[in-house]
């Protein structure tokens, strides 16, 4: 029996830098899966009751008691919880953005609400051509208000349009 113990004992312990491999492979890939399953699923149902929350005093404030086309009122057009991967990340890193256009032409806020999809792919777009780098340098958000914005010329023309990111998170 010693011969057979002395022949398993250099496989077991050849094995067990492979084991602990294999175990932190598995372990890095449970938790993106984690990460992944949390900014697509869990994320907006947790962040989708507070949205309509803000949404329904924008929808009614449009359609209240104001006239039409009284000046000063601002309409809201938002769309919430986009998952985008930036430029360069290779599907490792990504980013959950909510986009709200503020506007006071009631027309365009129609175009907008009509244009779901389209706007959903413009902005996809926008944060995609974004690296990790531009993503989190000082300014950033400000810049990508501008980008939303120009983006959104092809739907409602030169209306003034005011960006804002309520929701930005960087995994």
């Amino acid at each position: 029996m010693s011969t057979t113990e002395t022949t398993q004992q250099p496989v077991a312990a050849g094995e067990a830098p492979r084991a602990r491999k294999l175990t932190l492979a598995v372990t890095a890939a449970a938790a993106l899966a984690g990460i992944a399953v949390g900014g697509v699923v869990v994320g907006p149902r947790l962040a989708h009751p507070a949205a309509s929350a803000e949404e329904k005093p924008a929808e009614t404030g449009g359609h209240g008691e104001k006239a039409e086309g009284e000046q000063g009122e601002k309409r809201m057009v938002r769309v919430d919880n986009l998952v985008v991967n930036p430029a360069g990340s290779e599907g490792l890193r990504f980013l959950m953005v909510s986009v709200a256009f503020e506007l006071s032409d009631a027309a365009a806020e129609a175009k907008l609400r009509g244009a779901e999809v389209q706007i959903r792919d413009l902005v996809t777009g926008v944060f995609e051509r974004q690296t990790m780098a531009g993503l989190t340098r000082p300014g950033a958000r400000d810049s990508l208000r501008i980008s939303l914005a120009e983006a959104m010329k092809p739907i409602i023309g030169a209306v003034p349009v005011r960006v804002f990111l309520p929701q930005f998170v960087i995994q």
